[in-house]
């Protein structure tokens, strides 16, 4: 019995002191060198589009960024449809989920943007074919930035390939409409 008490001890004395080590340690911070970043976060919502969807022209008569919005026709027997990756219908919600998931996986604020404090709301139009193909990332709306415009665009073709459409979409392509909204928290 003693000699279970004798190796007990120490045993026990060693876990407190570890434990007691380890908590002491996680309280300070060995990174004093590195430079505190700021907080930044991105939001892929759903983008505000003016109510009148037709085209507008500016005070100098000329047609505005509404033109390049201007779907290609679809050819005969091909179905498409646009929706917006916040959308709640139940036919879209897991995929666009998913499509969603998988951009933000990879995602980072723009290493150049984020330097120049840049902030702004960058709108874009992916298109996906029913293999899952990403057949074009176009911009809607530029937040005023290239960083944020062009780190958006890429981000987006590195995401791709998406997850097949599902079958009983019935679709060639589903155009996506999301609005990514980078600013930073200071």
């Amino acid at each position: 019995m003693d000699t279970k008490k004798i190796f007990l001890l120490p045993v026990m004395i060693s876990l407190i002191g570890h434990a007691a080590l380890i908590t002491a340690s996680s309280m300070v911070d060995l990174r004093d060198r590195e430079k505190t970043a700021q907080i930044f976060t991105v939001d892929l919502a759903v983008p505000s589009l003016p109510a009148n969807p037709e085209k507008e022209a500016d005070s100098t008569g000329e047609k505005t960024a509404q033109d390049n919005r201007e779907a290609k026709p679809v050819p005969a027997g091909e179905r498409e449809e646009t929706v917006d990756i916040g959308s709640s219908d139940v036919k879209y919600a897991a995929y666009l989920s998913g499509v969603k998931q998988k951009i933000l996986r990879i995602w980072k604020y723009p290493e150049a943007a984020y330097q120049m404090d840049e902030e702004g709301v960058v709108v874009v139009k992916m298109s996906i074919d029913a293999n899952g193909r990403l057949s074009q990332v176009a911009l809607m709306n530029s937040s005023g930035f290239i960083h944020l415009d062009s780190g958006t665009l890429e981000v987006v073709r590195a995401a791709a390939p998406f997850q097949p459409l599902p079958a009983q979409y019935d679709l060639s392509r589903l155009h996506i409409i999301a609005s990514f909204n980078y600013r930073m928290e200071k």
